[in-house]
């Protein structure tokens, strides 16, 4: 009898066993059958995922690398072109490694929170980048068991599908940058991120479909420092040349940025200004020094209003920032200065 109740019990078990195995794959496919259905999905919604199921780094052989100088400024689009709201937003981003002249100090920001004139390399310009939308801003921070962690977030949304943004999408991701962005609804600009410091270039999404063609590019940076008023020139072309030993700075419209050159047999100083309009109030004149043997000087006096009232001497490296008061007088921005012996 009880050999009996072995064999039965031997082959509830082998039952249950069988069962338990039977379900076990079941479970397995349903969940493989899921996945399956998730990708494919995906693929609809968004094909050029399929891509990247096959594709590891690079952006394939024999592309050319087009620098921020070469991308060139980019306008929005109208709402014709895309869709949604046209809110356009101003964006200027500065490759750090290929356009800021890292030798030179970084502009400190001032007790103000007012950032100066970033120093660019000869022949690079500050290239502006015009958002179909309003950019967004995220900053948070969190203090830990030990420490302070945070984050800001940046992100733009550029409209069309053009060959400026495919290239900036494919041959500048994961690079560093400064930003510099203006309000809307003001003529303030602000700066964010530094050498030491700077804002990365995340992630691109980059979408056509019936709801609109246009990329979305967002830049992220760690830590909890924040955005700083920037008040430097606008880098936006090569520096106007001051005509060596002339005592007057001739200043043009569209033009912020002057070299002061070395004279030609003696120092001169540089006494007075022209050219400024009542309209140029607040406006950023950046003087660079070049000067070698024979170097220019700006003295504080009826037309120029310098910090402490100490005299600028245009040696080469050296660097004045002034912001215009009125047609007649020209203030330097405090801490701002570089002077080179």
């Amino acid at each position: 009898m009880k050999k009996q109740n072995a064999k039965v019990l031997r082959a509830a078990n082998r039952r249950v066993a069988k069962y338990n195995h039977r379900m076990a794959s079941m479970l397995a496919l349903s969940i493989f059958a899921i996945i399956a259905v998730i990708a494919i999905v995906s693929l609809c919604v968004e094909p050029s995922t399929l891509g990247n199921l096959f594709t590891w780094g690079g952006t394939g052989g024999g592309s050319l690398v087009a620098s921020m100088m070469v991308i060139g400024n980019l306008d929005d689009l109208p709402d014709t072109d895309t869709t949604g709201k046209n809110l356009w937003g101003e964006v200027y981003l500065i490759d750090v490694s290929d356009q800021i002249d890292t030798a030179s100090a970084f502009p400190k920001p001032n007790a103000a929170r007012e950032v100066g004139t970033l120093p660019m390399k000869t022949g690079e310009y500050m290239k502006k980048f015009m958002a179909h939308t309003a950019p967004t801003f995220l900053s948070t921070g969190e203090k830990g068991e030990f420490t302070v962690t945070g984050e800001t977030t940046f992100a733009i949304v550029m409209a069309g599908q053009r060959k400026q943004l495919l290239n900036f999408s494919e041959q500048h991701v994961g690079k560093r940058f400064i930003l510099i962005f203006k309000q809307l609804d003001s003529d303030t600009r602000y700066i964010l991120g530094s050498y030491e410091r700077p804002v990365y270039f995340q992630s691109f999404e980059n979408k056509m479909d019936n709801d609109g063609r246009y990329v979305t590019y967002t830049f992220k940076r760690e830590g909890v420092q924040q955005y700083h008023e920037y008040t430097g020139s606008m880098v936006l072309q090569a520096a106007g040349t001051h005509t060596a030993e002339q005592t007057t700075l001739a200043i043009t419209a569209g033009q912020d940025v002057y070299t002061i050159p070395n004279g030609s047999s003696a120092t001169y100083g540089i006494t007075s200004i022209s050219g400024l309009t009542a309209s140029d109030k607040g406006r950023v004149i950046t003087l660079l020094g070049a000067g070698t043997t024979y170097s220019a000087t700006v003295a504080d006096g009826a037309a120029f209003t310098l910090e402490d009232a100490a005299t600028w001497t245009a040696k080469a490296g050296s660097k004045l920032v002034l912001k215009v008061l009125d047609a007649s007088t020209l203030v330097e921005i405090g801490g701002s200065r570089i002077q080179t012996a």
